[in-house]
């Protein structure tokens, strides 16, 4: 039976459609205004929305960009309700692929055929998108169980995984040094580096919950979504948080989230901003002094609210010679330096280890040292290193 969200201020209109409605088999959710209909859509995840072109609280084009924007909804078939003064409106709607429209005063029959159509469609659709998820886990247990038990298939992969990550870019006046650790064999750190135009370099850091060959597995994808979302919004770290956050929501196995820090490094200005959700709080280092620098901004993959892209905090400055930037995963912090787990490395250990790096070192070997990172780990572990030379 399939679900009709009913959208129109008109309280006769919807008392008219849902008795039609219910006696074609279809279940009906009415709204009012053009919040209550995101609302319910939200809360009911209908096969169809029939929506009045002329909602009291909210243009049009507006409320179909806002439903367009949440990903659950994307797909679900809207059809408009217009007289025919409003045919330019209509037109326009075209735009945030509206299913079909239907003239005021209504013809129930007509109108009754074209929403089982769609709605048959929809819930077609539903079922195939639901199945192919369930096929892709699905896919994701028997690999592992048949990597788990065959010794020369897993270090093909470890082979694979190692040739799949970037390599740190050539930038002129600017020393980029990487530390990617995975724990085990295969892990669930991730990094990237994105040329957004000739001068522009976004610099990623991530880890995904979980471990293992499904912790590699979904990395992988986040990376590649991370670096779509960076493209695709021109470098805006909120956009491309809010796009990463939609499509990772809906496709990330309940309870999982991936940590990431997202930074844009102009070459040609030295301005840096960047963006953290989950992971530790990079450090800015002068000299040999370094501060952590704190901004507000949880996981990717865990809230479907909307406007979650709006809690998290932006930081810019410009990186002066001698300065530096480094991200990192929590693999390092969370190093246990005794047996008996109780005292770990933590950012006192890395900004220790920075101050006491000799003059020309590497501050991530000094780091990977003081850690003891090769005897102690216990998770994957990931810096990156920006220096302006």
């Amino acid at each position: 039976m399939s679900l009709v969200l009913i959208a129109d201020d008109d309280v006769s209109v919807r008392a008219e459609l849902k008795s039609a409605l219910e006696k074609a088999g279809h279940r009906v959710v009415e709204a009012a205004t053009a919040r209550n209909t995101l609302l319910e859509a939200q809360d009911h995840d209908p096969d169809l929305i029939l929506l009045d072109i002329s909602l009291p609280d909210m243009p049009a084009l507006q409320l179909l960009e806002e439903l367009r924007s949440e990903a659950a909804l994307a797909r679900v078939p809207i059809m408009m309700m217009a007289a025919d003064a409003d045919a330019e409106l209509l037109t326009r709607t075209f735009r945030w692929d509206i299913v079909d429209f239907v003239h005021k005063p209504l013809k129930l029959d007509l109108l009754l055929a074209k929403i089982g159509a769609h709605t048959r469609l929809s819930q077609a659709y539903k079922f195939s998108r639901k199945l192919s998820k369930e096929m892709f886990m699905s896919r994701i247990d028997r690999l592992e169980i048949e990597m788990k038990a065959n010794e020369e298939d897993l270090t093909e992969a470890e082979r694979h995984f190692t040739w799949m990550q970037p390599k740190a870019p050539q930038v002129d006046g600017y020393r980029l040094e990487v530390l990617y650790r995975p724990h085990g064999r295969l892990g669930g750190d991730f990094y990237d580096f994105v040329w957004l135009d000739r001068d522009r370099l976004a610099i990623v850091v991530g880890d995904i919950s979980g471990h293992g060959i499904q912790g590699a597995i979904l990395q992988a994808m986040a990376r590649k979504l991370v670096s779509l979302a960076l493209r695709q919004e021109n470098g805006d770290l909120h956009k491309a948080i809010a796009f990463a956050n939609r499509e990772l929501t809906n496709d990330l196995p309940p309870g999982s989230f991936a940590a990431v820090a997202i930074g844009v490094l102009n070459t040609e200005t030295h301005a840096w901003k960047h963006v953290r959700c989950g992971v530790p709080y990079p450090l800015l280092v002068r000299g040999r002094e370094s501060e952590s620098i704190v901004t507000p901004g949880g996981p990717l993959g865990l809230s479907r609210k909307e406007d979650w892209h709006t809690t998290v905090g932006e930081y810019g400055t410009i990186i002066e010679p001698e300065q530096h930037v480094l991200v990192m995963s929590d693999g390092i912090i969370e190093v246990f330096m005794d047996d008996e787990k109780k005292e770990q490395f933590d950012v006192e250990g890395v900004t220790k280890a920075i101050k006491e790096t000799p003059t020309g070192d590497s501050f991530i070997s000094t780091i990977v040292d003081h850690a003891e990172l090769e005897a102690r780990a216990d998770d994957d572990a990931t810096i990156i290193c920006i220096s302006r030379v």
